[in-house]
């Protein structure tokens, strides 16, 4: 598996992943301006040298950085791509300096709220008809002051009893 930075190149794969959705959900002006813009990162995962099979982007503002988005193919779900994309994010984070990271989720996508669980995401609101008028969204946040780049991946075994 490998994890690099996404530059323009990458974007036709990742519009390609896209496509795996019955509504694209970005548009690929939206996608350029991630690759882009200042205080972005965006991270593609690849099977050792092979298609882009996942796609993760942070953006950090003042204090925060929020996880725009985890895209993975849906055939190669639950192999570790996001999870790994995700730790990478949460090194960046520290690394510029962010004191938390934010992001929304589907209350409905409880593989990827189990993700976030696991790694000290705390849910901190709910946005009533986020998603559709049925599907709500969870804010999460992870509170990054004082933690270690190094740790920051491992599993936290006390959110999961919570």
């Amino acid at each position: 598996m490998n994890v690099d930075i996404a530059t323009l190149d990458d974007l036709p794969a990742i519009l390609g992943l896209e496509d795996h959705f019955e509504r694209r959900v970005w548009s690929e002006q939206s996608w350029h301006d991630e690759l882009v813009g200042l205080g972005r990162l965006v991270l593609i995962a690849r099977k050792t040298a092979g298609n882009v099979i996942g796609v993760a982007c942070f953006q950090h503002v003042d204090e925060v950085v929020d996880l725009h988005r985890i895209v993975v193919a849906p055939e190669e779900r639950r192999l570790g791509f996001a999870r790994v994309m995700l730790v990478a994010g949460l090194q960046w984070a520290i690394a510029q300096g962010a004191s938390r990271m934010l992001l929304e989720v589907d209350h409905t996508n409880v593989p990827a709220i189990a993700l976030y669980r696991g790694y000290g995401f705390r849910q901190v609101a709910v946005r009533r008809g986020y998603y559709a008028p049925d599907r709500d969204a969870l804010v999460l946040e992870r509170q990054l002051e004082g933690v270690d780049a190094d740790s920051v991946g491992m599993w936290d075994m006390e959110a999961l009893d919570d």
